[in-house]
């Protein structure tokens, strides 16, 4: 019997509060060609019984695992489990708009050489809408690119909600590595290194959320596994190097933001050497805590009025409508 067009990967961990409104938007899709595949890492709350109105249908289908074993080892179960065609994921913390998966549909289509497939998505961060995962008329290289492509947001600014791959390149490219803790692109950069075509989606067809739980804000021990991403991409001597500067100053900023300036010196003293004195984030971690503090509470502050909801556009109050109702759910306790 032919499986789906899709197989949808979705791990999760202790977001039971957080998964309906995802598995909501999977389920309304306009596009009904699909499996869902839930992988529960061995969640302490009450995922198990947050995901039994979904589980009726019998796409969605629900793994429980008795131990925690890392979001990495929980998609390649999934992967083990999958029927479809492609491969494409949704976070539990994030939503679809509901034409999602009919533009990816129609894309894989029209472009069928195409292997490696990301779309737009939004950004939601302090109750709105914050912007784009990148500006639609920015130019991003498609068809055959270097390896290296994969990491970071400089070349393809993906993100694991907004990408689909076909599941006959993982069987040829084999899983994720398990241990790799946070990051996925070690596999998509060997993928990309052997040939597999990038095709972009400029329109916004998912939300992620930004958020305080998120495990992608360990940016120091991101760091090794971004490095061995690039190796795995096959980056040159020269371009290994300049990459690694690059990320090296990423995390660095991250952590300064975050206001941790004294973590940020030692990591660019320990990544870069002498060269970080040169640099003037360097400099800038020398600057007292209540100053960043102040700084770091102006940019959120100017942040929240630029994107206050007042100046939405009719394409963001659609999605405010989308979304609103399902994030307030999560504030109401549960129903026993």
């Amino acid at each position: 019997m032919p499986g789906p067009l899709f197989s949808i990967i979705l791990p999760t961990y202790n977001r039971a509060g957080m998964l309906p409104g995802a598995l909501s938007t999977v389920e309304r899709q306009t596009f009904q060609d699909y499996e869902v595949l839930i992988v529960d890492d061995g969640s302490s709350d009450d995922t198990r019984e947050a995901v039994k109105p979904w589980t009726r249908d019998p796409r969605f289908k629900y793994k429980r695992l008795d131990k925690n074993i890392g979001n990495m080892a929980c998609r390649n179960l999934a992967l083990e489990m999958a029927r479809g065609t492609w491969i494409t994921n949704i976070d539990s913390d994030d939503f679809w708009l509901l034409d999602r998966l009919r533009a990816f549909a129609d894309y894989f289509q029209a472009r069928p050489q195409a292997g490696f497939v990301f779309s737009n998505g939004y950004l939601h961060r302090f109750g709105r809408l914050i912007g784009l995962a990148f500006d639609p008329g920015r130019p991003i290289r498609e068809g055959k690119v270097p390896g290296h492509y994969a990491v970071g947001e400089e070349f393809l600014p993906y993100l694991t909600t907004n990408l689909a791959i076909p599941r006959a390149l993982y069987e040829k490219y084999g899983h994720y590595r398990k241990d790799m803790v946070i990051l996925d692109n070690e596999l998509y950069a060997r993928m990309l290194a052997d040939g597999v075509e990038v095709g972009v989606i400029r329109k916004p067809l998912a939300v992620r959320r930004i958020h305080g739980g998120q495990v992608t804000h360990k940016w120091i021990e991101e760091y090794p596994e971004a490095v061995e991403a690039l190796i795995a991409g096959g980056a040159s001597p020269e371009i290994l190097a300049s990459e690694k500067r690059k990320l090296a100053l990423q995390v660095a900023g991250y952590l300064w933001r975050d206001l941790r300036p004294r973590q940020a010196r030692a990591f660019l003293l320990k990544e870069l050497g002498a060269q970080a004195r040169s640099r003037g984030l360097y400099w800038s971690t020398f600057l007292p805590r209540p100053f960043l503090a102040l700084a770091k509470a102006l940019r959120e502050w100017a942040l929240r009025l630029r994107h206050a909801r007042f100046w939405a556009r009719s394409e963001e109050r659609a999605v405010y409508r989308l979304i609103d109702p399902l994030i307030a759910a999560e504030r109401r306790p549960p129903q026993r």
